[in-house]
């Protein structure tokens, strides 16, 4: 399990970035404001939902920007590829399941599911019609495997797309204890190491957090099903600002406490 939790050394400032979900003109606005604020020392943390329910052509640039800014940020004096750590969040969660839903009991009702969740988006963007999809999730195992090798097939022609996933946290956290990073979740009488998948659906579980986590001072997470915008607790951060639905995409400078240290938005 350890090797799906990113370990983030402790620094003055760590930058976190909210649910994207296929905003790429959010998160084109976004690093340029960060490309000026970053600096040696820093670290990145990306809280999940890089693809979504977009256009084709917004979602494959939205991970085309990621991988140039990760390029970008590692290529900085001083700074170490464990600076920067991508976590999974629940469009990656079933952008991963979708390639294996052969093996689902009833991949029809899965991939209906998946709609609701926002899937069409990644489908169309990989090339597939999402109800075309639907028809041969009921066509039989064979059928259902043929098309999930297609779908791989597709993915990784986008250079760096599957290397991306591939490389996707379930959480963060930083080395000293004081800081835990998540997508949407966390089941607060559980270690980090058995979460399960509270990571991408145990938002309500977050949001009923009220005492301390271990030794932790804040967790923070990236998306919310029904917490727009920055939510600051005690104990808890919410930073996500409804891009893609929307809203704005939001990211933060925390200290080594959790506290926000400077906030920028794909706004004005």
């Amino acid at each position: 399990m350890s090797a799906v939790l990113a370990p983030i050394k402790p620094a003055e400032r760590i930058w976190v970035v909210g649910a994207i979900n296929g905003d790429h003109g959010a998160l084109c606005a976004v690093h340029r404001k960060l490309a000026e604020r970053i600096k040696s020392g820093d670290r990145l943390v990306y809280l999940g939902n890089y693809w979504g329910d977009g256009t084709a052509e917004n979602v494959i640039a939205t991970i085309n920007e990621l991988l140039l800014f990760r390029r970008y940020f590692i290529a900085q004096d001083g700074v170490d590829i464990a600076d920067i750590a991508f976590l999974r969040g629940a469009s990656e969660e079933m952008l991963s399941k979708l390639q294996q839903i052969q093996f689902a009991p009833n991949p029809g009702e899965v991939f209906d599911w998946m709609l609701t969740r926002g899937i069409a988006g990644t489908a169309r963007a990989y090339g597939f019609d999402p109800a075309h999809v639907q028809s041969i999730m009921r066509q039989g195992a064979h059928a259902i495997s043929q098309w999930t090798s297609q779908f791989a097939d597709s993915l990784r022609r986008h250079s760096g797309h599957s290397a991306l996933m591939s490389d996707l946290k379930h959480a963060a956290y930083t080395t000293d204890g004081r800081l835990i990073f998540v997508h949407a979740g966390l089941d607060g009488s559980r270690p980090l190491t058995g979460q399960t998948d509270t990571f991408w659906w145990g938002g309500s579980m977050f949001e009923a957090i009220t005492e301390r986590y271990y030794d932790c001072a804040r967790i923070v997470r990236g998306a919310s099903q029904t917490q727009v915008g920055l939510q600051e607790r005690e104990f808890t951060l919410s930073v996500d600002g409804g891009a893609g639905r929307g809203g704005v995409l939001i990211a933060l400078a925390l200290d080594g406490q959790g506290k926000i240290i400077e906030q920028v938005t794909s706004g004005t």
